[in-house]
């Protein structure tokens, strides 16, 4: 299993993209896995004091169905919505699957984002396999 965190930006369809071929040349499945903050959610109040929350797993999930449909190569998919830190949250799911390789973007990983901590350096730092950082900026 190949694993790809996304964000629903162009690079990490770029990354998405490097895994599914790194999965094909494997033979493995394709794990596509986007983090949702815990606060991404809302209560709506409507005409008349009906009030119903709006969650964003819901919209996390189309845009993973979204990009999984965008990302070719012919390798098994699945997707999952994981809430909180996104280095946590994948690397969480890479243990899950059982995951040989995380394929990371390398957005923020050069210049004054390093300083701040870039997802990808955070997944190096805790992955549980190998780490395949691609080259999307």
């Amino acid at each position: 299993m190949v694993v790809v965190g996304v964000d629903g930006s162009e690079t990490a369809l770029e990354a998405a993209r490097a895994a599914a071929e790194l999965a094909h040349r494997l033979g493995a499945g394709l794990g596509l896995v986007m983090a949702i903050g815990h606060r991404q959610q809302a209560t709506v109040t409507g005409a008349g004091g009906e009030s119903w929350t709006v969650n964003s797993f819901a919209a996390a999930e189309d845009k993973l169905k979204d990009i999984a449909g965008r990302v070719r190569g012919g390798v098994e998919k699945t997707c999952s919505v994981v809430e909180g830190d996104p280095a946590k949250g994948l690397v969480a799911e890479a243990e899950r699957l059982g995951a040989e390789v995380i394929v990371v973007g390398n957005r923020r990983v050069r210049g004054p984002g390093r300083v701040l901590g870039a997802v990808a350096l955070d997944v190096v730092r805790r992955a549980p396999c190998a780490v395949h950082i691609v080259k999307t900026t």
